[in-house]
């Protein structure tokens, strides 16, 4: 019970990989604010960890538009009586080849992948300073570090996370002497429900680049964040960890 009577805010937790980030904070003993803007999915999280016996709450909510967020976190904070972990999972990426990208496509990655998360911290951080402890992980892509040779194509999503591993390193100066850490995930290729479409010459394309020949685990990922919330990691902060099988060396 690592987290037990933390209060956590997770991202995107509707989705595949917030999902099970949100039941492995309410297995270590936190409570779990889930925020997304599909209120089906996020219901069914925010079950998950009820049936853990944690606090539960679920806000839908755009995360691209700053004052709903800014609504939304302050729900949550007074919901749960603060917020000590901030989880910034939401995102998704598009297949669109640079020299046939609209600017629409661009600001849309954008929006989802960095400035969703510049809206969540923006308002999750004065809380965290006043109480002087906080912990901020957020999940950016090996694409960031890598530039996307997984997925041709990727040059917009690969720049919106480049851009959350810039806002890692420099947040995590800037709060370093205030108890907060801010550190980032870079996962590779994930063991999602949406790789079981891929055909069998795709799987070994894939495989193909990845040293360990091994797809990530959600779960493993997830207890990265745990590990990173918790106690253990006190003095780790601006540090970008490559969860990718070695495809990134």
């Amino acid at each position: 019970m690592r987290l037990q009577g933390k209060r956590a805010i997770v991202t995107g937790a509707a989705g595949a990989l917030g999902r099970v980030i949100s039941s492995a904070l309410a297995d270590e003993g936190a409570a779990v604010a889930g925020l997304d803007v599909d209120g089906p999915g996020l219901e069914l999280t925010a079950q998950l960890v009820a049936d853990r016996g944690r606090p539960s709450r679920a806000f839908v909510v755009d995360l691209t538009d700053f004052d709903a967020v800014g609504g939304s976190v302050e729900a949550a904070r007074e919901s749960l009586g603060g917020v000590d972990i901030l989880v910034n999972c939401a995102g998704g990426g598009v297949v669109s080849f640079f020299h046939e990208m609209s600017a629409e496509t661009w600001a849309t990655q954008v929006d989802r992948n960095l400035n969703a998360v510049f809206n969540v911290t923006r308002h999750v951080l004065p809380g965290m300073l006043e109480q002087r402890d906080g912990r901020i992980v957020s999940i950016a892509s090996v694409a960031a570090i890598a530039g996307g040779r997984l997925v041709r194509g990727a040059t917009a999503y690969a720049a919106a996370k480049a851009g959350v591993v810039g806002l890692t390193k420099a947040l995590a100066i800037e709060v370093a002497e205030h108890g907060v850490t801010v550190n980032c995930l870079a996962p590779g290729a994930q063991a999602t429900p949406g790789r079981d479409r891929d055909t069998p010459e795709r799987r070994e394309e894939l495989l193909a680049q990845i040293p360990t020949r091994l797809l990530g685990r959600p779960e493993d990922l997830a207890q990265a964040v745990v590990f990173l919330a918790g106690p253990a990691a006190v003095n780790i902060t601006g540090v970008i960890l490559p969860l990718d099988g070695g495809h990134s060396i």
